[in-house]
């Protein structure tokens, strides 16, 4: 059994790592505000944009482009984000494990997997497979050129025949307590949307008092356009800043979802140092209780002895 000193030191070493777990919580939050502020301020232009791709596809009958390839899947390429840093509950597990199954369930031999966060890279490893290319330290901030960095490999492995289909998994944020895993198709690019399964997707994504109307958008489609140089061109030119655009909202959902999910594990990891603290102090003090009892009785036994 402890001694009395032994608890003490025990409370003491539990302080010091609640400082620890509550000062991280708070780093967690201050950098969760600016991520947010990143995340929001993006998600309008990235659903426009993404919007007026799929009305330039409706209207790309008889293009021939590469991006729009619909090769029988042998190869996938999958893009993979997750973070640099632990102490985030199973933030990062639950991204390598949509990884590995994903490429598991892919029905080519080889493994394309582009890996963003040291945790991600050690993990997919770990289970046995390759990362063909790795990115580390691109947080906090998340630059733009980085994003095009990685959406030009993934063109080019789409491009030169290497894999039929470029997936991307990362975590979307909704708020600190949920961020969910998803899993999209990049390339080639993806069927056709209407209007309304448009609106429902990037409804939620636009700003207060701004709101998306597909009436206007059925207008505006039933105009005649003039493209200048040509409508390839423009079409090729807009779908790969669509691309790299996705990726980078990607990174970006990817950042504010780790802050979010460091700050509940560290919020999580606070109350519990509460609650060992408050039950090793009732032990402590039943343990001062018992040494206490035991001298009285000493102290009795010998006065007795005395008469």
């Amino acid at each position: 059994m402890a001694t009395f000193r032994e608890m003490k030191d025990r409370i003491s070493g539990v302080k010091n790592v609640q400082q620890i777990t509550r000062a991280m919580k708070m780093v967690a939050a201050a950098r969760l505000r600016r991520s947010e502020e990143g995340i929001r301020a993006l998600r309008p232009y990235s659903s426009r944009l993404d919007h007026l791709c799929a009305r330039f596809l409706r209207g790309a009958t008889g293009v021939e482009h590469d991006f729009f390839q619909q090769r029988p899947v042998s190869n996938i390429a999958v893009l993979s984000i997750a973070s640099d840093r632990g102490l985030c509950g199973a933030y990062n597990n639950r991204v390598v494990d949509a990884t590995v199954k994903l490429v598991e369930e892919s029905p080519g031999e080889e493994d394309h997997v582009v890996a963003v966060g040291s945790r991600c890279i050690a993990g997919v490893r770990r289970a046995g497979h390759k990362v063909e290319r790795s990115f580390e330290d691109i947080f906090n901030p998340v630059r733009y050129p980085v994003a095009q960095d990685i959406t030009a490999h993934l063109r080019r492995l789409f491009l030169e025949g290497t894999v039929d289909e470029v997936q991307v998994v990362f975590t979307e944020f909704f708020s600190p307590m949920r961020q969910q895993v998803v899993t999209r198709r990049l390339l080639p690019c993806p069927p056709h949307l209407h209007h309304q399964e448009i609106k429902e997707h990037h409804e939620r994504e636009l700003p207060e008092g701004m709101h998306f109307e597909p009436e206007e958008a059925e207008e505006a489609e039933r105009l005649v356009y003039l493209y200048e140089p040509n409508y390839e061109q423009i079409c090729s030119r807009l779908v790969a800043h669509n691309l790299s655009i996705q990726v980078y909202r990607a990174l970006l959902e990817a950042q504010a979802s780790e802050h979010g999910a460091r700050m509940m594990a560290m919020e999580n990891a606070t109350d519990n140092a509460e609650e060992m603290i408050d039950e090793l102090t009732l032990q402590m003090n039943r343990l001062r209780q018992e040494s206490i009892t035991r001298e009285l009785l000493d102290v009795v036994g010998g006065a007795g002895a005395l008469q």
